[in-house]
């Protein structure tokens, strides 16, 4: 199963030169609402003080990369891949080993997102400090008896956001010797390789996950992406040129979207030899 990740040229040229993909911490995301559907009523503690600390441990201890399965997704084009100027990855997930239930705590095949109109209420989860503290101190992998709350964690959004199609996978940070406002390194654990960077324009690590050789398997160019040259200068000509090189060196399909004159879809062409 291929899966796709939408970005910008310059991202999508270190995601294929490095061979990683960058995993995000649930704060880090661009919905405030992440990670709020415990259901937790009030009881000894405000419903808002518990979820925060529960909040506040998953989103330290884990980290997850969105996928969609939608490579032409026009919507998704303009929010996320940098306004058609950007590419689509797509990743073969099981060659990614994103279908483990060893090494993730959501492999791909249980996170696909779940869209609802209003949260989820429920007095499943009877809290207690003792569960808040075990958060991410031994789930390494997929364990049913976790995933309950593991999902309300990382898989429940609003209805509005359905149109992204999303599928994330969630990966442990146990044993990284690096925290989170620090500038990190590369570290290995039960989950993979990693390279934590910091992104120093927002204030926010990114973890950068090693992927086996083979597991991108498709490269989408975006309708615009051509203004990375002639208008941000972005890259140069040479530069683009180098990149589908790469991609063809790694036996990556390359293809350029095109919007559709008789419909409002986009459509892939696929690109031969140098163009």
């Amino acid at each position: 199963m291929i899966l796709y990740k939408y970005m910008s040229l310059q991202t999508a040229i270190d995601v294929v030169g490095d061979n990683s993909i960058g995993f995000s911490c649930i704060e880090d995301l661009n919905d405030p609402f992440e990670c709020t559907a415990f259901g937790f009523t009030d009881g000894d503690m405000p419903a808002s003080i518990v979820a925060g600390g529960y909040r506040n441990r998953f989103s330290r201890k884990y980290a997850l990369l969105s996928l969609t399965r939608q490579p032409l997704n026009s919507l998704m084009w303009s929010h996320y891949g940098d306004s058609h100027q950007g590419v689509v990855v797509g990743i073969d997930v099981e060659k990614a080993g994103f279908t483990c239930n060893v090494s993730s705590v959501i492999p791909a095949q249980f996170g696909e997102v779940i869209y609802t109109s209003s949260k989820p209420k429920s007095r499943q989860f009877q809290h207690s400090v003792d569960e808040l503290m075990s958060i991410g101190l031994d789930t390494v992998g997929f364990e049913a008896d976790f995933y309950n709350i593991v999902k309300r964690a990382f898989l429940y959004k609003s209805l509005e956001w359905g149109y992204e199609e999303e599928v994330r996978v969630v990966k442990s940070l146990s044993k990284s010797p690096y925290g989170y406002h620090s500038f990190g390194g590369e570290f290995r654990n039960a989950s993979g390789d990693w390279n934590q960077k910091r992104i120093a324009s927002l204030g926010r690590p990114i973890y950068c996950y090693k992927l086996p050789e083979g597991a991108i398997k498709e490269v989408y160019l975006g309708r615009h992406v051509y203004k990375n040259i002639s208008k941000s200068g972005v890259v140069s000509s040479d530069g683009l040129e180098e990149f589908k090189g790469l991609c063809r060196s790694m036996r990556i399909q390359l293809k350029r979207c095109e919007p559709d004159i008789y419909s409002w879809n986009l459509k892939a062409i696929e690109l031969e030899g140098k163009s």
